[in-house]
């Protein structure tokens, strides 16, 4: 079951955003380049803004897990489609165990990350 379905532009502004945010000292994106390198993580950060806007996760969720896929490059001002399916909702009294998979695929429709990740939420509240 798809959850969400969103395309993004990671332009100039939102990369360095996230290097600030995480203190990116890795020095793998440098603004001078050509086309400059975006950090992995800020691809798989990207993926799961979709998941945010798209299920209303509620207050109390807690993320307990991820394994991830980086499979090419992704350059400053790429396209990416994200995606984010559903893999198993189990609900055991008051909390519910969300399993999502993710992909991201550039603008040729080559895939650069996939992987899951997994949400401990409030059962009474979640959309999934």
């Amino acid at each position: 079951l798809e959850l969400s379905d969103k395309t993004y532009v990671l332009d100039p502004a939102t990369v360095e955003r996230y290097i600030g945010a995480v203190d990116d000292r890795s020095g793998l994106y440098n603004p001078a380049d050509d086309r400059p390198l975006v950090p992995a993580m800020a691809v798989a950060a990207l993926n799961l803004r979709g998941i945010l806007a798209d299920l209303g996760i509620p207050e109390g969720t807690v993320h307990v897990g991820q394994e991830l896929d980086f499979r090419g490059a992704v350059h400053v001002g790429d396209g990416l489609r994200c995606r984010v399916a559903l893999l198993q909702n189990v609900v055991r009294g008051e909390m519910r165990l969300v399993s999502l998979r993710l992909s991201v695929e550039d603008g040729t429709g080559q895939q650069v990350m996939s992987g899951k990740t997994m949400l401990l939420m409030p059962s009474g509240t979640a959309r999934a």
